[in-house]
């Protein structure tokens, strides 16, 4: 199979669209990328891949099916950068 992905760098939006045949896939990813081009759309990104499945699509490519991002992804490192900066302070007023 033949999957057509659009994929927005910006909001990690992915479409996902499944053809049988290259050709077919092909000309479809032409005219969007024609369409994203005229329209300004520049943070779309339009790929035609092949693969058994899917899910095998989704294993190997898998930076285009994120959908959403980890809730504390700079909780723990403003943690650490806090905790360093307690020990410095301690170790100095000895």
């Amino acid at each position: 199979m033949y999957y057509l992905i659009e994929h927005n760098r910006t909001t990690k939006k992915t479409e996902c669209t499944e053809y049988a045949d290259y050709g077919s896939a092909q000309l479809a990813c032409l005219q969007k990328e024609q369409q994203h081009f005229s329209t300004h759309q520049h943070a779309m990104e339009v790929v035609v891949f092949e693969a058994d499945s899917l899910d095998d699509l989704k294993r190997t490519h898998s930076r285009y099916f994120v959908t959403e991002k980890p809730a504390d992804s700079g909780t723990g490192a403003l943690l650490a950068v806090g905790l360093v900066g307690l020990a410095v302070y301690l170790l100095n007023k000895k």
